[in-house]
């Protein structure tokens, strides 16, 4: 659910709880545990689809067998979880950035296959950073996007609320009380702002609606998009 209309990102941010909130670290936790454990089915929907067949044109496009991913805003890595098994054993090298919290949470379930860490490491490149439904949640969302796209040679920006408007507008999400009871901040970004913005740094290869949030998000005007960007790290621009 969305609320609100405020002139800025810090706005919404003192309105909500945010991701600070020791209850979102908990919740994935006790997730992460479950799926590895095999108590709860994998469920592979059309948003994790998209995200392997996108990780499949990097492979292709690389000619690597064993490809680098940077999953900022990972949450447990549950991408990871989900989508192993579908590509050859070893295949994936995995490192999780999120929150103090989460990473407190979640590492001690996963790190036997994930590195979990609460930065980007500097200096650090991988192939590719993968970004599922993590920018809108962040303040200087565009600062971010520039250092994650100067991290990797390809970016998968996902789950992206965009609209056609001008500016940006900022709002409060609550979450679902099935997830955990916490509320952040979230940009609905203008799409010609966010696409002017990836192609400073790259070059837009694919585009597609992510069908599976367009429900929730079309109450407040927006669709929900997904990229498969090549950048200028990889030098073929």
């Amino acid at each position: 659910m969305f609320s609100g209309d405020y002139t800025s990102f810090e706005e919404a941010a003192r309105n909500a709880v945010g991701y600070d909130d020791p209850n979102a670290g908990t919740a994935a936790a006790t997730r992460l545990a479950a799926m590895i454990a095999g108590t709860n089915p994998v469920e592979i929907d059309g948003r994790f689809q998209q995200v392997h067949s996108a990780l499949c044109i990097v492979r292709e496009r690389l000619q690597k067998q064993r490809i680098s991913v940077l999953d900022f805003g990972g949450g447990s890595g549950s991408y990871y979880f989900r989508l192993k098994d579908y590509f050859p054993e070893d295949c994936l090298d995995w490192t999780v950035v999120e929150t103090p919290n989460m990473v407190q949470a979640c590492a001690p379930i996963g790190s036997s296959h994930v590195a979990y860490l609460t930065d980007i490491p500097d200096g650090q490149q991988y192939d590719v950073a993968v970004v599922s439904g993590t920018l809108q949640y962040l303040p200087e969302a565009y600062g971010w996007l520039e250092r994650i796209m100067s991290a990797a040679k390809w970016v998968i920006l996902t789950r992206l609320p965009v609209r056609e408007a001008l500016n940006d507008k900022f709002m409060v999400q609550t979450v679902p009380s099935h997830i955990h009871n916490g509320s952040m901040p979230i940009a609905m970004f203008s799409e010609s702002k966010m696409r002017t913005a990836i192609e400073t740094c790259g070059r837009i290869e694919q585009t597609w609606l992510v069908a599976l949030d367009e429900g929730s998000l079309a109450a407040v005007g927006a669709k929900p998009l997904g990229f498969l960007i090549q950048t200028r790290k990889i030098g073929l621009l």
